[in-house]
């Protein structure tokens, strides 16, 4: 399952006050230049409340929560905004949802709610909880976590109706939570006086937690994995992190700012492109999977607290005074140092797992004969999605679940196989009924 980016950094809300630290001064390694060029605009969602956690199906659908139950929804990409009644007045931190209908936000004194109209409507559920939630993801519509302050991880099996306490071993905060599957899982903590940061790591679903410690005492705010295996974690003092063992090791990301803010979320869509945000209205984004990160120009100095990317060419960010900021994207070669920026790639499907349809996207590095097919899992041809000649450049397309005759296919594993002149890649979808 792709690795989802509604983040809330809990130090970041609590410290801020402590460290104003302004301005954003990129540092390059000598003869390069920033690829990804990403410009920033910013639309009135109806409200000036601080808004804390953004979420995205695709490029048009999203929603947003903020304080005082505040809940905005999109059609068309962020452009407009419509406000929803969530039927509370606590402060919402995050959301995610697993199709256009299914949904749930969590917030301020164990709030957690649940939606089955995309939004329209919220009905409460029980955490048996009074402390903060900081962040939510669900695997499907039956299985899904939250964490929060006071070391608190909840699990459900029921699509919410029950919610039960996981053991982290952790007694302070923790303000993220991230899984691939329904057994690999990460979560960012906080503790107080630590001479190392902490993430958290389970294989089993959450029953089990493992303390990974990172060689810095800043506090970690989020935390984004692609994989079992490659993930990165960001926090204060605009300190990066990157993992290509699952988190047993962690290595600094060079070279983002001379006078560093804090960075409160990270989000990336493959092992290449992905962007970070936080105080100041800082935004950092990268395109070769960290190596190095470009600034980006926000527009604004209020904070930042969440950022969410579907594509490389379609992200969000959101923050303090209602601000909603939209990123349209236009990607440049190195000047110094040429290299192909469009490479070759099958991003994962989303969502995945799925249960009416999902977005396929793929890059093209040159004009080439294009062949996307989709087998089961015995390796049976389902469908031909495309066949014939494509240009380069970024791709989408959408799968309603359907074979070459256009009748449903059954719930399971399919193979998505795309091939081009010399490249072949393939990637596990789940289509659950």
């Amino acid at each position: 399952m792709k690795p989802l980016c509604q983040k809330f950094g809990l130090w970041g809300f609590l410290f801020v006050i402590y460290f104003p630290f302004v301005g954003f001064t990129q540092i390059l390694p000598s003869g390069e230049k920033a690829v990804s060029e990403i410009s920033w605009h910013s639309k009135f969602g109806g409200t000036t409340n601080d808004l804390y956690g953004v979420y995205f199906l695709n490029d048009s659908v999203g929603w947003v929560a903020g304080d005082n139950g505040t809940i905005i929804k999109t059609t068309d990409g962020g452009e407009n905004w419509q406000t929803k009644s969530s039927g509370t007045t606590h402060n919402l931190r995050a959301l995610f949802f697993i199709d256009d209908t299914t949904g749930w936000a969590v917030g301020d004194l164990g709030t957690i709610l649940k939606t089955t109209d995309g939004g329209d409507n919220w009905s409460p559920q029980n955490s048996a909880s009074i402390f903060l939630l900081l962040s939510v993801q669900f695997f499907n519509d039956s299985i899904g976590w939250t964490v929060g302050t006071g070391g608190l991880i909840l699990k459900t099996v029921d699509g919410g109706n029950n919610w039960l306490p996981q053991n982290s071993s952790f007694l302070e905060g923790i303000t993220d939570v991230d899984f691939v599957d329904s057994l690999y899982g990460w979560a960012a903590a906080s503790e107080s006086g630590a001479t190392s940061s902490t993430v958290l790591k389970t294989t089993d679903g959450g029953s089990n937690w493992q303390v990974l410690t990172l060689p810095t005492f800043w506090p970690v705010n989020s935390v984004d994995f692609i994989d079992r295996n490659t993930g990165w974690t960001v926090g204060f003092l605009e300190i990066i992190y990157k993992t290509t063992d699952g988190g047993n090791n962690w290595v600094q990301q060079p070279g983002v700012s001379t006078t560093p803010e804090s960075f409160y979320s990270v989000c990336f869509v493959d092992s290449n492109y992905g962007w970070a945000v936080g105080y100041g209205g800082v935004i950092a984004g990268t395109d070769n999977g960290g190596a190095t990160w470009s600034a980006q120009a926000s527009g604004t100095t209020n904070i930042l607290w969440d950022v969410y990317f579907v594509d490389p060419e379609h992200g969000w960010a959101v923050g303090d005074h209602g601000l909603v900021l939209i990123a349209t994207s236009t990607v440049n070669t190195i000047q110094e140092n040429p290299r192909v920026i469009n490479d070759f790639m099958l991003y994962a499907n989303y969502p995945n797992p799925f249960n009416s349809s999902t977005r396929i996207t793929y890059t093209l590095s040159k004009k080439s004969e294009v062949v996307l097919r989709l087998y089961d899992i015995s390796g049976r041809e389902i469908e031909t999605l495309i066949k014939g000649t494509q240009s380069a450049g970024f791709k989408k397309i959408t799968w309603n679940g359907t074979d070459s005759f256009n009748r449903p296919v059954s719930s399971g594993v399919y193979i998505l196989r795309l091939e081009t002149d010399n490249q072949v890649m393939s990637r596990k979808m789940m289509l659950i009924r």
